[in-house]
């Protein structure tokens, strides 16, 4: 199983961060690969929700149960999808009161070898713009 993490500060409060990351329907209006995206159920803490993306020239959709932890963490963990296994955690750590250090960590594993080979040549570089669009985000 792979990893990847991204650790970066920003100038906003952990729980204006927060709420970015957790505004799941709002996120083809920010991130260049998500073509849609839809909530399919909510239970408490629990967000089952379903993306469509087109990454690195691949159509496909994911399908992760969110679980919410307002407004320190979320983690999410495969539903169905391109993916042999996948775990995803962003945290939110309150630096200052307008200053949050944000982490992404994400485990994963694509079921594809072929396809595996692929992503792993482009995947730091999709990271690092996907975290960027989420940055860009966080400072509007």
């Amino acid at each position: 199983m792979a990893i990847i993490e991204r650790i970066i500060e920003v100038e906003a409060a952990a729980e204006k961060l927060y709420e970015v990351v957790s505004d799941i329907e709002n996120y083809p209006s920010f991130l260049t690969w998500c073509d849609s995206s839809e909530i399919l159920s909510i239970e408490d803490h629990l967000v089952t929700a379903s993306l469509s993306i087109n990454l690195l020239g691949f159509k496909s959709s994911i399908t992760t149960l969110n679980r919410l932890y307002r407004p320190e963490k979320i983690e999410m963990s495969l539903q169905e999808g391109p993916f042999k296994s996948f775990k995803g955690t962003w945290f939110f750590e309150v630096v200052s009161l307008e200053k949050t250090r944000v982490s992404y960590t994400m485990e994963y594993q694509i079921s594809n070898p072929i396809t595996d080979l692929l992503v792993k040549k482009k995947l730091d570089s999709f990271i690092d713009q996907f975290v960027g669009e989420f940055v860009k985000k966080f400072k509007e």
